[in-house]
């Protein structure tokens, strides 16, 4: 999985907990609208700034990640790894 995600997407942690204003995290909460303090979200995002397919909280699982990779790489007009057609469907 982290394969695909480092071949693939551009992985970005933001920690929602920062009490720091001036925090880059915290901009960054502000800039795509994200309240601190939330569950975990995942996101993919365009080079437009703009997410690819809607967001979703609360993707606990493998195969809901791998899922959401897929989704994004279809809608993105871009061609979907072999290995994550196979994983996804687990």
């Amino acid at each position: 999985m982290v394969k695909l995600i480092e071949e693939h997407f551009v992985p970005v942690a933001i920690h929602n907990n920062s009490r720091d204003p001036k925090s880059t995290d915290r901009k960054i909460l502000q800039k795509f609208k994200e309240p601190a303090w939330n569950y975990q979200v995942v996101r993919f995002i365009g080079a437009d700034e703009k997410d690819v397919i809607p967001r979703q909280d609360r993707v606990w699982t493998k195969k809901g990640i791998l899922d959401r990779m897929k989704a994004a790489l279809e809608k993105a007009g871009r061609p979907v790894p072999e290995e994550l057609t196979k994983t996804s469907g687990e």
